[in-house]
C-alpha cells in the first residue's frame, strides 16, 4: 500500500485568510483525479486545537498546480490508492505567506503519511443493541441511549435478563431446606453489586480455584452452589471443577439459569486482543465490555487509548496494523465515526468480533439441581 502512497506540495489560486486552514473534504488531484477525505474531520480537529480556525470544503476543480510561482496558497496532500478503485488522502491549505499555518499543515501531513497503512480494525460491541442498532427485542424501557447502565450479570438495562432473580431464588430455595451454599464466582460487570443474602447468614463466596482448594464446610453432604451473576462462566466451572473433586455430591443452580454475557464478552474480547497491536475505547468505563478489554490490555501489555470523540484520534493513536475497538457507545455511533475515520487514514478491513451463547430450546423436562 505504501507504493501507493503520494506525498506533494501544490500551489493553489483559492484564498486562505491568514490564521486559518482550509481542511478538503475533497480535491481533484492533477494526475490522479477526484480524491475523497473521510478523514477531514479529524484534520479540523487538530487543527482547531492547535489555535488555528479550519474551514472544511470540497477544493475548487482544477486548482491546484505543481508550478504557480506567485499563487498565494500553499496545499500540502497526501494521497494514495484504494484497491478497490479510486483514491482517498488528505489535504490542508495555507496562506503561503502565513509562517505558522504552514509549519503547523506540513506538520500534520508528515505525520499522518507515516502512519497510512492497511489497517484491520476487529470491533467488539457492548451488548447494548442489536447489530443494526437498535434496542434487543423484548427490551424494557429502562434506560435512555444517552445514558446506558447494566444489570449486575453484566447485560444492558433494557434487556429483560431474568440471572439476578435466578440466582436469588436458587439461593432461597437451598437454605430453605437446610443446604450449606457458597457462591460461586466474581462480579465482572461492576455496579450494581449482586448480594447473596439470606434471612439467615451470609453464604460464602467463592471467587477462584485457591478459595475453592481451601473452603471448609459443616456437612459435606448438604453442600449447594450458586453462581454469581456477571461472572465468567469458564471461570465458574474451574471453580466447580474442583468443588466437585473436594465435594463429590456438591449439587447447584441449574445452568440454564446462568448469563452467559461476560461469558461471550470474554472471550471475543480476548480473541480480538490476541491479534492486535492497540485498542482504541469509545464509551463509558462503566461499560462491561469496556471494563473487561481494559482489563485484559493491561494484562497482555497492549496499548490502551480513550476515543472520548472520534476527531481526538492522533497519529500515534492508530500507528497499528490490526486495532481493536471496543465500543460501548449507546447506537453504536462510535464504531460507525471511527470506522469512517479509519477509511481516510488507508484501506481498512472492518471486522465485527461477536460471540453469542444461549439456551438451546429442547423441549426436555426441567432437570433436577445440577451436579
Amino acid at each position: 500500500m505504501n507504493r501507493s502512497v503520494l506525498s506533494e506540495v501544490f500551489r493553489a489560486t483559492l484564498r486562505v485568510p491568514p490564521g486559518t486552514l482550509t481542511v478538503a473534504t475533497s480535491f481533484t488531484h492533477p494526475a490522479r483525479g477526484r480524491v475523497d477525505c473521510p478523514a477531514h474531520g479529524l484534520l479540523a480537529a487538530l487543527t482547531r486545537n492547535s489555535g488555528l480556525a479550519p474551514r472544511s470544503r470540497a477544493l475548487p476543480a482544477a486548482c491546484l498546480h505543481e508550478h504557480l510561482p506567485d499563487a498565494a496558497t500553499t496545499v500540502f496532500a497526501v494521497t494514495y490508492e484504494r484497491p478497490e478503485g479510486g483514491h482517498h488522502g488528505l489535504a490542508l491549505a495555507a496562506d503561503a505567506k502565513d509562517s505558522a499555518a504552514l509549519a503547523f499543515a506540513g506538520r500534520q501531513i508528515d505525520s499522518f503519511r507515516a502512519v497510512l497503512r492497511t489497517r484491520r480494525l476487529l470491533y467488539v460491541m457492548a451488548p447494548t443493541t442489536n447489530a443494526d442498532g437498535r434496542a434487543p427485542a423484548g427490551s424494557v424501557p429502562a434506560q435512555t441511549a444517552a445514558a446506558p447502565s447494566w444489570e449486575s450479570c453484566g447485560c444492558p438495562a433494557t434487556r429483560a435478563c431474568p440471572a439476578t432473580r435466578n440466582a436469588n431464588s436458587a439461593l432461597h430455595r437451598f437454605t430453605d431446606r437446610g443446604d450449606e451454599v457458597v457462591v460461586v464466582g466474581s462480579q465482572a460487570a461492576g455496579p450494581p453489586p449482586w448480594e447473596a443474602r439470606t434471612s439467615g447468614a451470609t453464604p460464602v463466596a467463592v471467587r477462584s480455584r485457591q478459595e475453592a482448594e481451601s473452603v471448609a464446610v459443616g456437612d459435606p453432604d448438604r453442600l449447594a452452589f450458586v453462581v454469581t451473576p456477571g461472572s465468567v462462566v469458564s471461570e465458574v466451572a474451574a471453580i466447580l471443577k474442583v468443588l466437585r473433586r473436594r465435594y463429590p455430591r456438591l449439587r447447584g443452580q441449574h445452568p440454564s439459569e446462568w448469563c452467559y454475557t461476560m461469558e461471550d464478552l470474554h472471550t471475543a474480547v480476548a480473541a480480538a486482543l490476541s491479534q492486535s497491536d492497540t485498542l482504541l475505547v469509545a464509551g463509558r468505563r462503566s461499560a462491561p465490555a469496556v471494563r473487561t478489554a481494559v482489563c485484559q490490555a493491561a494484562e497482555a501489555k497492549l496499548r490502551v487509548h480513550d476515543v472520548t470523540t472520534p476527531t481526538s484520534l492522533r497519529p500515534q493513536d492508530i500507528d497499528a496494523a490490526t486495532i481493536t475497538l471496543v465500543d460501548a457507545t449507546p447506537d453504536g455511533r462510535g464504531r460507525r465515526e471511527i470506522g469512517r475515520i479509519m477509511n481516510g487514514l488507508g484501506p481498512a478491513s472492518h471486522i465485527r468480533r461477536e460471540v453469542r451463547s444461549y439456551p438451546e430450546p429442547l423441549l426436555v423436562p426441567r432437570s433436577a439441581p445440577a451436579r
